[in-house]
């Protein structure tokens, strides 16, 4: 009898073992999903080991990869579980919704800054520092803007997904550069590429992301001006437990995001539809800078004095879940 309950306590252990396996279809095609995930709970926490670390550890991406794994292998054979992974194809978004700096970085320096010139054409500045994080982190100039007496270049690193807020601090050291900030990735933020998905007659799925908060993987659609920002969002909430235990706990959930007007705005910018327990308001540039922060509830914001141009509103929650609009400052 001792035997026999060892063995069925061995079967036990096996197969939680097993439902914690990594699929080769979730490894081979959601690798950039797990670097996204991983990158934002990285970066939302300055406390994570890994905060400064400018590369995603390998061991990073591995609990991710269990977990879509157990999703990917429906073991309740739930219809739409399937169409996340296959008809819907829905990945996780880097640079619109809940997005990560990664790759890419932007600095001003004066334009008579005597080796710029020589850096905009070689790539070597003569600055020991700076041609240092450049070589070593693999970085290169993709965009100049002269705005004299200032110019703003971006560079972008060829390493995959690189944490960029870890190497701030690194180049502001450099003596003549007189700002410093990420800047949104390469890749494009619509990247919805499932078949059509029709949100509201005539308003298509552009945009997919894939958010975890706790242990409930939300995978969404958005679309209706996204523009602006996306006004039709349609969700689906699958926990997933340690031992990679598989629950679809909503249906599929329609959910307006917040909503603002007016757009474009020259004074107030009025919002609605706050999501429950947000605590935090942020406006970024187009070039991901932070230009406000505002920590207390308020439906409206004072933009006027904002340059002219295109700029993101960010409503964060409790849960350190995003969600993201653009808006146009007349």
């Amino acid at each position: 009898m001792k035997n026999i309950f060892l063995l069925w306590a061995l079967l036990i252990t096996g197969a939680s073992i097993a439902q914690c396996s990594i699929s080769p279809f979730i490894q081979e095609n959601y690798e950039f999903d797990a670097k996204v995930l991983a990158l934002r709970d990285i970066s939302s926490n300055p406390s994570d080991p890994d905060y400064d670390n400018p590369y995603v550890p390998n061991e990073r991406l591995i609990p991710y990869f269990k977990k879509l794994s157990a999703i990917y292998e429906n073991p309740n054979s739930e219809p739409i579980i399937d169409s996340l992974f296959n008809e819907y194809q829905i990945h996780a978004n880097s640079s619109y919704l809940n997005y990560v700096f990664y790759r890419k970085m932007r600095f001003s320096l004066n334009t008579d800054t005597p080796w710029l010139d020589d850096f905009i054409d070689t790539g070597i500045s003569g600055v020991p520092l700076l041609d240092c994080l450049m070589a070593d982190y693999n970085f290169s100039i993709v965009s100049v803007f002269n705005f004299p007496p200032q110019t703003v270049l971006v560079i972008e690193s060829s390493n995959d997904l690189m944490n960029i807020n870890a190497l701030v601090d690194d180049f502001e050291m450099v003596d003549d550069f007189n700002e410093v900030s990420p800047t949104f990735g390469p890749d494009s933020g619509y990247n919805y590429t499932g078949i059509p998905y029709e949100m509201e007659p005539g308003y298509y799925a552009v945009v997919c992301d894939i958010v975890i908060v706790d242990d409930t993987f939300s995978f969404s659609v958005h679309g209706c001006d996204c523009i602006s920002g996306c006004a039709c969002r349609v969700y689906w909430d699958i926990k997933v437990s340690e031992n990679c235990e598989v629950t679809l706990s909503t249906e599929e959930n329609d959910a307006s995001s917040f909503s603002i007007y007016p757009n474009p705005v020259t004074e107030i910018l009025y919002l609605q539809n706050l999501p429950a327990g947000y605590h935090s308001i942020k406006i970024y540039s187009l070039q991901g800078q932070l230009i406000k922060f505002n920590s207390f509830s308020s439906e409206e914001i004072n933009v006027a004095d904002l340059t002219t141009g295109v700029y993101f509103i960010e409503i964060s929650t409790a849960e350190r879940s995003k969600e993201v609009k653009r808006f146009v400052k007349k």
